[in-house]
């Protein structure tokens, strides 16, 4: 991948993960507690935060976590923000204090799937907001956290075969893809065959991201 590249900022100490090309997707391989939770981080290349149009897959966490996870990182939210949760969306449909009672901001959208392993559901959900903002000129990045949760609820042929449907539409879409993995969960031929897919694979150490 010749156009993906890796940073420290001094100023903030954030680690700054690569940065794919339009189109392409990137296998960012960390644990959890490792895994620097920086959401500008996640933005297509060229642009600002608040210049991108975000799809979040949170299958960890709730539409509010991820709402606060952005303005904490990037001081405000994207252009646009979807985010698809697993569970009833009335369980954080309050993004933050200043959203009010009747649900998240304007420029947040909102899915539910009913487990991560609905796999139907999820791509479906995710393809219709791709094609919701094709007509957008706004960059738009997929951040898909994590393959790991998936892999609790489905096994590893499916799991293979719905990334590959779904790197596959974000490339259409002239989108770009993060997916978070965490390698210690998983055995070699499980992590060797899911880093088949993408454009691009990167690792978290010490030093920040770098291809292993």
């Amino acid at each position: 991948m010749t156009s993906a590249e890796a940073s420290r900022r001094p100023d903030d100490d954030v680690q700054i993960v690569p940065t794919p090309a339009p189109g392409e997707n990137v296998l960012l391989l960390s644990s959890p507690m490792e895994r620097p939770v920086s959401a500008k981080c996640l933005t297509p290349p060229g642009a600002a935060a608040s210049e991108s149009d975000i799809i979040t897959v949170a299958l960890d966490e709730s539409v509010r976590r991820v709402t606060q996870n952005w303005r904490r990182a990037a001081g405000g939210l994207p252009s646009r923000l979807a985010v698809i949760a697993v569970g009833e969306i009335e369980r954080s449909a309050v993004a933050d204090g200043r959203s009010g009672p009747t649900g998240p901001p304007s420029n947040v959208s909102t899915a539910s799937i009913s487990s991560p392993g609905d796999l139907t559901g999820l791509g479906i959900k995710l393809s219709q907001c791709l094609s919701s903002w094709s007509g957008d000129a706004k960059p738009t990045a997929v951040h898909f956290d994590s393959l790991t949760t998936l892999l609790q609820f489905a096994d590893l042929k499916r799991v293979f075969q719905f990334v590959h449907v779904v790197t596959g539409r974000i490339e259409s879409a002239g989108a770009v893809g993060y997916f978070h993995l965490d390698p210690a969960a998983h055995d070699e031929q499980t992590v060797a065959t899911l880093r088949s897919i993408f454009d691009g694979v990167y690792e978290y150490g010490s030093d920040g991201w770098r291809q292993p």
